[in-house]
């Protein structure tokens, strides 16, 4: 009965470990992680709309052409912006996601941090965040209303146009 008792507790005490390094830290500051202004981990934050955390709040879900599916917030937006798109392979979502942001309160240096370095894409100039960031294997993409966010593995399967940008440096 002890050990049982004793088992029950650390599992529930390595529960309560992991669910909270899951959730964004809002006091993090992090260089590329988190937002000196006090904001909350906007690395975090994106990670969080990346894999589905607010799906629930978002204003629209429809799927799209291709096997991907698309959310949509206008209302209630999790981050610091007018409106937030993402379109993502419900298969593979953690991995395959594209964040469209439009009139964000942050900027592309911002999400892919100080030590990202900048490429070019036919689209314009890009960032790549450096490879000690949690948004390593994305794109930053600046657009003329806001920011656009895509993992490696949706530029393969979607916008192949950008593989370029995710080789290594020269």
């Amino acid at each position: 009965m002890r050990a049982s008792a004793s088992a029950a507790l650390l599992s529930a005490a390595l529960c309560a470990l992991v669910l909270t390094g899951c959730r964004p830290d809002p006091d993090s500051a992090r260089s590329g992680g988190g937002r000196a202004d006090g904001q909350g981990d906007l690395v975090g934050q994106v990670l969080f709309m990346a894999t589905g955390a607010f799906d629930v709040q978002s204003t629209q879900k429809a799927r799209v052409p291709g096997g991907l599916r698309r959310a949509v917030w206008e209302d209630r937006v999790p981050l610091d912006a007018r409106r937030v798109v993402i379109q993502y392979d419900s298969d593979a979502r953690p991995m395959t996601w594209m964040l469209e942001i439009t009139q964000p309160g942050f900027t592309a240096r911002d999400v892919a941090g100080a030590d990202a370095r900048a490429v070019r894409t036919a689209q314009g100039e890009g960032l790549r965040p450096g490879a000690a960031s949690r948004l390593r294997d994305t794109l930053v993409l600046t657009r003329t209303d806001g920011l656009k966010i895509l993992t490696r593995s949706y530029a393969t399967q979607v916008e192949p146009e950008f593989l370029g940008a995710f080789q290594p440096a020269p």
